[in-house]
């Protein structure tokens, strides 16, 4: 399918706009707008990218939007879809701890109030649209019950039980034809150069701390390391930033670190766009050019990957072994999703107008009866009003 860049651009925008909460409330949006509505991609798709980024550091929800955008048009289309999903909330974070001082809690902390159930609506319509994508038999159901149990009990010890399990749920629907694994073939060679890129500016990152040591040699050295060591997308990021930020490195107070969290939960788009408001809070002097190299260093060795790992996917999805593997990858996606709603649900606030949120929302978007803006929208002004 020929598709117009500015058309998918401009829905790429709609989807940073409409996109609130983690990646499992991203996937909902894209699933909505992307798939059904404008068909770029199919279900399947979109349910082995969520896997296989699922796997990789990094940004998961934004490499896999990345990643539609190289499947739609190449390398090319792919960069501009990261800067037009990610750019806009790195900049508004940016400025937002620019003129942190001046933006007073009582203002924006009523208009919170029902974001959090919004985002547990929009994690529980992915929940719904992929579970009923993935699981077509019993077996299917069996894994995907046993994962989204050994998902409930585990996932919290580590952030590597995550990728874990997503390589397990491959490797027992690939099973049983393992003897069959020497036919698959891969034209493409690996671009070995682009994980040495990402190695290469790692090393010299550190290097460079040693000889000089600005603040901006400081923030890309921090957030590309948060780039490159965090599986599981933004929350995972957030202990290691307030660890390394606030109580080894002094750059920003906890009190500051916290309040530009809860924003970043109301502003729309990825949540590693919150390292631009930790950037802009840390380097005062200069606050909105930290905020930005802040916020693009954080996203720089996930995107990277996403140049590594798709022309490899793309080459190997077809191949029967590989579908095995990414439908156990993809099934054990769809139970962890189950398992962050349910999860998610018990940390809302225990008031039955926010349950009703979570309700109206989910159906709002199964019915598709108003576009996610909109939802947002009136969730914002639901707050400030009640």
């Amino acid at each position: 399918m020929k598709v117009k860049w500015t058309t998918f651009l401009y829905d790429v925008l709609l989807s940073a706009l409409g996109s609130y909460g983690g990646p499992e409330a991203h996937y909902g949006m894209f699933s909505s707008l992307l798939v059904k509505k404008r068909k770029y991609l199919k279900e399947e798709e979109l349910t082995e990218m969520i896997g296989l980024y699922a796997l990789v550091p990094g940004p998961s929800s934004t490499q896999t939007i990345t990643a539609i955008g190289y499947y739609i048009g190449g390398p090319v289309l792919a960069l501009l879809t990261f800067l037009v999903w990610a750019l806009p909330a790195i900049i508004v974070m940016s400025l937002i701890g620019v003129f942190f001082n001046v933006i007073g809690n009582t203002y924006y902390e009523p208009m919170l109030t029902y974001l959090p159930a919004v985002a547990v609506g929009f994690i529980i319509y992915a929940f719904i649209i992929l579970s009923v994508k993935v699981i077509k038999d019993k077996r299917d159901f069996l894994l995907y019950s046993v994962m989204f149990l050994a998902a409930f009990l585990y996932v919290g010890f580590s952030m590597w039980v995550i990728p874990l399990l997503l390589m397990l749920g491959g490797f027992i629907t690939l099973l049983p034809y393992i003897k069959e694994l020497s036919t698959i073939k891969v034209k493409a060679k690996p671009r070995w150069w682009i994980l040495l890129v990402i190695i290469m500016l790692a090393l010299l990152s550190e290097v460079l701390l040693r000889f000089f040591d600005h603040s901006f040699f400081i923030l890309f050295n921090s957030f590309y390391r948060y780039g490159y060591s965090v599986i599981g997308g933004g929350n995972i990021v957030i202990p290691l930033m307030i660890q390394d930020l606030v109580e080894t490195k002094g750059l920003l107070s906890l009190n500051d670190f916290l309040s530009g969290y809860a924003i970043d939960q109301a502003i729309p788009g990825p949540l590693f766009s919150f390292a631009g408001f930790v950037g802009a809070r840390s380097v005062i002097q200069m606050a909105f050019l930290s905020g930005i190299i802040s916020g693009l260093s954080i996203f720089l060795p996930g995107i990277l990957l996403v140049f590594f790992i798709f022309p490899l996917w793309q080459q190997t999805r077809h191949n029967q072994k590989i579908k095995h593997f990414l439908k156990g990858v993809s099934i054990t996606a769809a139970s962890l999703i189950l398992m962050t709603a349910i999860k998610q649900s018990f940390l809302l606030e225990v008031d039955i107008k926010v349950y009703l949120v979570v309700v109206i929302t989910t159906l709002l978007l199964i019915t598709k009866r108003l576009p996610a803006p909109l939802i947002i929208l009136l969730a914002l002004l639901l707050g400030f009003i009640l």
